[in-house]
């Protein structure tokens, strides 16, 4: 788009309806120039990670939506109201963080409802989003978490965090993938990642994106979005509400064929010779 044309939107001389979005992207709620993305953190809130993601986001102004787990939220209470009472949003991310895909469907809606009561309860606010754990829910129980009068929130951008990245590489995957509208994964349970995130959103600022929540970026009635393809399943985080920082990846270098072993000879010791005497 020319400057041109931009001044003259800047002025009101063009009706915003005759810009165009991008190809293959919604139109944005608010405007086609709308540079408006969406992080959502799972499996907090926690005491470690969250009040470093709140102030980055307050230093900007901008907003994220934290899908908590009941169980985390009750043990971090203050840090449940302060998300509400800063703007952001909380999603329901089921009581214990179980692997979804070996429950029964009657238990993963006792996981839904035990969280819903916690954070009503104790922040006070009626989720509108239940996002899965371990990746994207399929298609069989979507209709159990609708009926639990929950809406599924899928991301379009996995950050990779939970692959325990640089700063670079967390840096250049969400760079490179990040666009208008898109919903980011990302994860409190990885602490090294999670604190890299304040670099992040100063990146994405300087590219003149916006944070917002997931209900900002897709309001109530809105169309519905393309459903991603799933990304990688990151391990599960039932084991511990609070993940230690984990270990480096192991890399492993491709196997070559051995080198010959070269046999060395014993050395053998010259015989001493006679010394003859003056």
């Amino acid at each position: 788009m020319s400057f041109l044309l931009l001044g003259r939107l800047a002025l009101g001389q063009i009706p915003e309806a005759e810009v165009s979005s991008p190809p293959g992207l919604a139109p944005a709620p608010t405007s086609a120039l709308s540079r408006h993305i969406a992080f959502v953190f799972e499996d907090g809130p926690s005491p470690y990670v969250t009040p470093l993601l709140l102030d980055a986001l307050k230093k900007h102004g901008m907003k994220a939506t934290f899908a908590v787990s009941g169980q985390n939220l009750e043990s971090n209470p203050g840090l449940a109201r302060r998300i509400v009472s800063e703007g952001h949003e909380i999603a329901n991310h089921t009581y214990s963080l179980p692997n979804l895909k070996k429950l029964s469907p009657a238990d993963i809606a006792r996981e839904i409802r035990a969280a819903d009561e916690a954070i009503v309860r104790v922040a006070g606010v009626k989720p509108r989003y239940f996002r899965a754990t371990n990746g994207e829910l399929d298609e069989s129980l979507r209709g159990l978490v609708q009926k639990e009068g929950y809406e599924v929130l899928d991301s379009t951008l996995d950050s990779g965090d939970w692959r325990n990245p640089s700063q670079a590489k967390l840096l250049r995957v969400i760079l490179d993938g990040v666009k208008p509208g898109s919903v980011i994964l990302a994860h409190e349970s990885f602490q090294k990642s999670a604190k890299q995130m304040p670099v992040v959103f100063d990146a994405l600022v300087k590219r003149g994106y916006v944070l917002c929540t997931a209900s900002e970026l897709r309001p109530p009635g809105s169309p519905a979005q393309a459903q991603p393809a799933p990304p990688a399943e990151p391990p599960s985080q039932a084991d511990s509400p609070l993940q230690a920082e984990p270990l480096p990846p192991v890399e492993f270098l491709p196997q070559t064929q051995p080198t010959p072993q070269v046999e060395f000879l014993p050395l053998v010791q010259p015989a001493p010779q006679a010394v003859t005497p003056p």
